[in-house]
């Protein structure tokens, strides 16, 4: 189980224009995305969860609490703006919702690094590549981020180059950073689960 300390944000506010429907909402291997992250993820009860979403009506039946982005559009950095707002947690891992396979184990990981050091990310990185969207964000962040964002900045990479970032290279398992952005993807990933 993920340390009590540690919020969980899920990311759902993209428009999913190339998956053709609501990324978050999509039916795998017989449950929504978002219910399959909070299982896959270990977040207990007593977890802080919120989902950053602009429409929060799909959402209601599940009881978890929707925050929407401040500057609607502006990509997954306002969406992450949004729920360190509202998160009381220290340290948020931060996920978007198109990874099928996200894993607990390097969820725990990634918390672990952050809880030992002082860092404004933890960012784990995986065949030489960062994976900013399955990360741990200290919530002292939301300052920076605000400017960063009224400057029209909206790429994570220069966000994180300008706070303390650790990034993270161990031997992670590489599914567990794939996303689903096209309906190939998805087909794919179905393809891993009933394997």
């Amino acid at each position: 189980m993920i340390s009590p300390g540690i919020g969980l944000i899920l990311l759902a506010g993209g428009q999913s224009r190339r998956m053709g429907q609501d990324k978050a909402l999509l039916s795998f291997a017989g449950e929504p995305m978002v219910k399959r992250l909070l299982r896959r993820l270990d977040f207990d009860g007593n977890s802080i969860v919120l989902i950053s979403a602009n429409q929060p009506e799909p959402y209601q039946k599940w009881g978890i609490p929707v925050v929407a982005d401040d500057l609607p559009g502006a990509g997954p950095l306002a969406g992450i703006q949004a729920g360190l707002r509202r998160s009381p947690c220290t340290f948020n891992l931060v996920v978007a919702c198109d990874l099928p396979f996200a894993s607990a184990a390097v969820a725990r990981r990634l918390s672990q690094v952050a809880e030992d050091g002082d860092y404004d990310a933890v960012v784990p990185v995986c065949d030489g590549r960062a994976h900013p969207l399955f990360s741990i964000y200290h919530r002292r962040l939301q300052g920076e981020l605000d400017a960063f964002l009224q400057e029209g900045k909206r790429r994570v990479g220069d966000f994180l180059d300008r706070v303390q970032t650790r990034y993270v290279t161990e031997s992670f398992p590489s599914q567990a950073f794939f996303n689903m952005n096209r309906p190939e993807d998805y087909r794919r990933a179905e393809a891993w689960e009933e394997e």
